[in-house]
């Protein structure tokens, strides 16, 4: 399937220059900054230096000081910089919406967020002889994430406002049934190798934070994020294959597992075309995702299934050969609409 890109404009130019300096240039900036900062500050740190605090803001937790670098790093550079990379594709293919702007302005957000709090962290222990004597956290934590708001709500406010616009692609030759005539059509959605890495060194992370908090003394904390790595990992098992069939009762995606299964009856079917999917622009994310609007079972960047029901509302699933899939639903419901039943 070719890849469709639409004509830019002056508009979407800037869309794709401001996007990139949000979401890209300026949490790199930052987070070179702020790491040498931290690492200017780090011999006047006590050894170890506090690197954990409890929820009364005092320190629980201790460790070389290096470790405030290396989370900068990953939490202000790598992980903004990652959402900017994968959501630019879209944006260069000529995909716009409320999703894109959003994803850059949270993509700045956790850079300022990040860096702001790790390098109050280094400068609050310059000094210290003993990391138990080290300041609260608590208004580090307060001061960081406002002003990290602060910066989303400029992010915002520094990209166009674009109408939501998602590329279809060539429609190909419409498909005709014949009267009483009976078809049906399966695939499979997979997820990408990309998603699962992404989504494999998400729970890593996790798992690694719950170790972390569970042996720096608050066991309480590390067994609610011991609780939240199981159920983002049942989440990302039970979402990682999907069985598509579309037949006379409508579009059924249905897990590897048997469940969750969604559904879109005939009768619900105003429109269905192929379109071209970009799992972090358009909905954030892989797996079962949200977005003003829509629901989808993202699971990869490629084609798709996108069906718009009666109420405006639209499901998507990605899919090899969508097009046959949507021609054939929208073959469907045009015939259900005419039938004698429907009238």
């Amino acid at each position: 399937m070719t890849v469709p890109h639409a004509e830019s404009t002056p508009v979407d130019r800037r869309a794709i220059r401001s996007f990139t300096l949000v979401a890209v240039v300026v949490p790199l900036v930052l987070t070179v900054v702020a790491v040498v900062l931290q690492l200017l500050w780090l011999p006047a740190l006590p050894n170890p230096a506090a690197v954990h605090w409890g929820a009364a803001g005092t320190p629980n937790g201790f460790g070389p000081a290096w470790t405030f670098p290396v989370i900068t790093f990953v939490l202000s550079g790598v992980l903004p910089v990652a959402i900017g990379v994968l959501c630019l594709a879209g944006l260069r293919r000529g995909d716009r919406g409320f999703t894109y702007r959003f994803m850059g302005a949270m993509a700045l957000w956790l850079s300022v967020f990040g860096a702001v709090l790790m390098s109050w962290s280094v400068g609050m222990q310059r000094g210290v002889a003993d990391a138990h004597d080290a300041p609260s956290v608590l208004v580090p934590m307060i001061v960081a994430f406002a002003i990290g708001v602060v910066a989303g709500i400029a992010g915002w406010l520094v990209q166009p406002k674009q109408q939501t616009r998602h590329l279809s692609t060539s429609a190909g030759a419409p498909m005709v049934l014949a009267p009483g005539e009976r078809a049906v059509w399966t695939g499979s959605a997979l997820m990408s190798k990309v998603a699962m890495v992404v989504l494999g060194l998400a729970m890593l992370l996790i798992l690694g934070a719950a170790v972390l908090v569970w042996f720096t003394g608050d066991a309480t904390a590390g067994l609610v994020v011991a609780v939240v790595f199981v159920v983002v990992a049942a989440a990302t098992v039970t979402s990682a294959a999907f069985h598509v069939r579309i037949d006379e009762s409508g579009l059924t995606v249905r897990s590897e597992f048997g469940l969750p299964k969604f559904t879109v009856p005939l009768a619900d079917v105003a429109s269905a075309e192929e379109v071209f999917v970009n799992p972090m622009g358009m909905f954030g994310g892989w797996g079962m995702r949200w977005a003003p609007g829509r629901f989808g079972i993202v699971l990869r960047s490629g084609p798709a299934i996108e069906v718009t029901r009666h109420s405006g509302r639209q499901f998507v699933v990605t899919v090899n050969d969508a097009e046959t899939g949507a021609a054939l639903l929208s073959a469907l419901a045009a015939r259900a609409a005419k039938s004698p039943k429907a009238q």
